[in-house]
């Protein structure tokens, strides 16, 4: 699995976790269409509820695509490719961590080293 996603850094309070994850995709759910799970996770924020979604991309996700998180003021909005996936009506507000890492789920097999390649990561406030 390959994810992305912004979470609390926590360093003011324990509450200050919750994520936004951008997207988790499984090697397995790439092919000419692509099954990726995005949303919020609460974890220990209390202001926050767990809501995620598995959406279906028109694409194989394993070439370069442009993906989207914007939050703020109550709202978080993910894309992929200029088009909305998700608007969510909580948002964190906080600071966050950028997190991007390849998971292996289950047991050992396929080809090693694994690899996925993120091309840019741009922000601006």
């Amino acid at each position: 699995m390959v994810a992305a996603w912004l979470v609390g850094t926590e360093h003011r309070s324990p509450a200050e976790s919750g994520e936004i994850c951008v997207f988790e995709i499984d090697a397995d759910a790439i092919g000419k269409t692509t099954v990726a799970r995005t949303g919020v996770k609460a974890h220990h924020d209390p202001n926050l509820t767990t809501d995620m979604t598995e959406v279906i991309l028109p694409f194989d996700a394993s070439s370069p695509h442009t993906w989207t998180a914007i939050w703020g003021e109550g709202e978080t909005v993910i894309g992929c490719e200029g088009h909305t996936l998700r608007r969510i009506a909580q948002a964190p507000d906080y600071p966050l961590f950028l997190m991007i890492d390849l998971f292996e789920i289950g047991p050992r097999g396929g080809s090693y080293p694994k690899t996925a390649t993120i091309h840019r990561v741009r922000a601006w406030q």
